[in-house]
């Protein structure tokens, strides 16, 4: 039996279905300009996670080549700052920001120092 397009078609959408990345209501089965847009937008949405996945890794990786081990920012730092680098991990991943005082931005200001230290930075809000 051969293997038709819309066979294909019916092994993606359930594929991405499966892994959560669309969820059925988004189309119909006679509706294949609705099937495309699912799966373009899901596409859209990994190609942002795997960006946003790729630059805590960078984060990451400068962070440990500045100090060479978490235990290192906490030495140098405080645990504060360590915490702090932490969520600056997770804010980078999700896209989002962190909170941090005037006191503890200047505490966390070694980030800045990092290579791409501004960019990392652009992910610290400050709160009074």
């Amino acid at each position: 039996m051969a293997y038709s397009c819309t066979d294909f078609v019916d092994d993606v959408l359930n594929d991405m279905v499966i892994r959560s990345w669309i969820k059925p209501d988004q189309y119909g089965p006679g509706d294949p300009q609705a099937q495309c847009d699912a799966v373009l937008g899901a596409i859209g949405d990994a190609d942002v996670s795997l960006r946003l996945a790729a630059d805590a890794k960078q984060f990451h990786a400068e962070l440990l080549d500045a100090v060479e081990s978490l235990a290192g920012v906490a030495e140098q730092h405080g645990a504060l700052a360590l915490a702090n680098v932490v969520y600056l991990q997770t804010a980078i991943l999700k896209g989002g920001v962190i909170e941090l005082t005037r006191k503890e931005a200047d505490a966390f200001s070694f980030v800045r120092d990092l290579p791409s230290g501004g960019r990392w930075w652009q992910s610290v809000k400050l709160i009074e």
